[in-house]
């Protein structure tokens, strides 16, 4: 029976397309495949990631809020992806026909864009005049009157910006103007790296998507100060704990201690002559204390006693 070959109903048959259906699955959970350039490796540290991706979160509850209480009408902002291109790669990326807001952000160096669906900017000037906010909204670029509305959304939303930054530090966002050609703004060199925050903007029924692009040249002061102040910290943080560890060990430390009388002075021939049963007379008057001493160190006074069978001192006020 070598000669053969299952069937196609058959159990091996079954076997091996449920293991193939299954390593399939498991590949597609694992995700889908992303280039990597080589010649430009991630500059993101993790720890960095980590906070713009919090402040991106925070831009979009922010920028969500406002608004729905501008617009008068339900509007949502979904949390940050960011990623990391050349700007020649995310200038490719935008859609024809994106509005681009060009931003400064003092005292950082450079400029930021934060780019929009013109749809989606027309639905928000359609709301602010009382309109329905419809689907169906003409292809064709801003006029004068609705840039002027728009950057009026802009400048509130740049506040929501600049308080979603400070965990980077103080910025004060500006809009220098806005260009309905995102390729005729020169914020960086085709090959610099840019750190891109795709965010999905709904306003009522209209969803898009509108991106952050903040070129890594004037975010890697501010990230760099980031990791210096964190790094302090953490050396703060480990001299204190070695600082409590070694006074808990010095507390533990057992040191000789004695109870001694006020100290005479005597010749060297008159200490040579000493004999059992001498008497050496002390300056040492009976109602004053003792002195506790360690390492010639005098540190309480105490008047002698007894506990029990044993001799004892009471520590006493030196005065």
């Amino acid at each position: 029976m070598r000669g053969l070959k299952p069937t196609a109903g058959s159990p091996e048959v079954k076997s091996v397309a449920y293991s193939n259906q299954a390593t399939a699955d498991r590949r597609r959970r694992r995700g889908e495949a992303r280039t990597y350039d080589f010649r430009r490796p991630v500059r993101l540290a993790r720890e960095h990631a980590h906070v713009l991706r919090v402040s991106m979160q925070t831009f979009a509850r922010q920028t969500a809020t406002l608004l729905t209480t501008s617009l008068r009408v339900v509007c949502q902002v979904s949390s940050a992806q960011l990623e990391e291109l050349s700007y020649d790669e995310y200038l490719t990326s935008v859609a024809e026909g994106s509005v681009c807001a060009v931003l400064t952000m003092e005292p950082w160096q450079g400029r930021a864009l934060l780019t929009f669906d013109v749809t989606t900017l027309l639905t928000i000037v359609d709301h602010q005049l009382g309109g329905p906010g419809g689907e169906e909204q003409p292809d064709r670029p801003l006029t004068d009157i609705e840039q002027a509305l728009i950057r009026q959304v802009l400048l509130r939303t740049l506040r929501e910006l600049a308080y979603s930054l400070e965990s980077l530090g103080h910025v004060n966002p500006q809009l220098q103007g806005l260009e309905s050609n995102v390729g005729f703004v020169q914020a960086a060199a085709p090959t610099d790296p840019v750190v891109v925050a795709r965010l999905e903007l709904s306003v009522g029924n209209h969803s898009s998507e509108f991106t952050l692009c903040l070129p890594f040249a004037m975010l890697s002061p501010a990230l760099s100060s980031l990791t210096e102040s964190s790094d302090a910290a953490e050396k703060e943080r480990a001299r204190r704990i070695a600082s409590e560890r070694t006074e808990r060990r010095l507390s533990d430390v057992e040191v000789p201690v004695a109870v001694r009388f006020d100290p005479i002075r005597m010749s060297s021939s008159l200490i040579g002559r000493l004999e059992v049963g001498d008497v050496v007379s002390l300056d040492h008057g009976t109602s004053r204390p003792l002195s506790v001493v360690s390492a010639s160190t005098t540190f309480a006074r105490a008047v002698p006693g007894a506990s029990g069978k044993r001799l004892a001192v009471l520590i006493v006020n030196p005065n």
